[in-house]
């Protein structure tokens, strides 16, 4: 019988498998290039926001960073302290940390910045972001637009333990209109003694591109938008439906 609520508590010993697909190592490759071209300063306090079990603080620390990550699953955040005992770790919402001029680097990959939901703690997040940036600090996160949600069956990833077959799928869905993101997940483990299913729902919030724009903009930052491809430091073309955004807050404030 499918279980509900207890995806991530119940199988956090298996996230780093189901994400083993992941270019963790590229995506911060990418951080670290954006870093060097948007940050006036040298770069060295990284926030990582939604950091789960820690693997882009990880390699974030390799490139020199003195490391920070913030989630609401306790689960996550202690494999990422075995990963990263070095590391200052925050247990809470996306919208919910209170840090001041900080941090050089915020970013929020893999679209978790899509779970402060509703709108208003989407803006609330950004708004915190903008607080805990130092002046000239970059927050650097992905997006997708909701035109662009395919409502199709999402990715499903397989997985062989040693004593165990399990099946990771997940799938967003956008109802057309509206604010609300669907994310459903479903994984199914099965073992000689039988099988076991979990499936959860997560509201995330639905937004276009130029609707981000408008909250960045709100809270003060200078907005660049990037082809999602991190391989390359390209401006959007306009085209795809997601997008890499580079937000940067001014490194002078409160002047004309």
């Amino acid at each position: 019988m499918p279980q509900s609520g207890s995806l991530y508590a119940d199988l956090s010993g298996y996230y780093d498998q189901f994400c083993a697909e992941i270019d963790y190592a590229s995506q911060c490759d990418f951080a670290h290039r954006a870093c060097s071209l948007f940050v006036t300063s040298p770069a060295r306090d990284y926030l990582d926001l939604a950091c789960g079990t820690g693997q882009h603080m990880q390699l974030m620390q390799m490139h020199g960073y003195t490391v920070s990550g913030l989630d609401n699953s306790a689960a996550m955040l202690a494999q990422a302290a075995v990963r990263c005992p070095a590391a200052a770790l925050l247990l809470c919402d996306l919208a919910g940390f209170t840090h001041a001029s900080s941090f050089d680097l915020i970013t929020c990959f893999l679209y978790s910045i899509h779970y402060s939901h509703p709108a208003a703690a989407l803006q609330q997040t950004l708004q915190r972001a903008w607080t805990a940036l130092k002046p000239g600090g970059l927050l650097l996160f992905n997006a997708v637009d909701a035109r662009g949600i395919r409502n199709d069956e999402g990715v499903v990833t397989n997985i062989t333990t040693v004593d165990a077959k399990l099946s990771f799928q997940s799938a967003w869905h956008y109802r057309g209109e509206g604010e609300v993101l669907d994310l459903y997940l479903r994984i199914t483990q099965a073992t000689a003694t039988g099988s076991r299913q979990w499936q959860d729902h997560h509201t995330m919030t639905a937004l276009t591109v130029p609707q981000l724009q408008q909250m960045l903009a709100a809270c003060g930052f200078q907005v660049q938008l990037l082809e999602h491809d991190y391989s390359v430091l390209r401006p959007w073309d306009g085209l795809s439906h997601n997008v890499i955004v580079a937000a940067c807050k001014p490194a002078l404030t409160g002047l004309a």
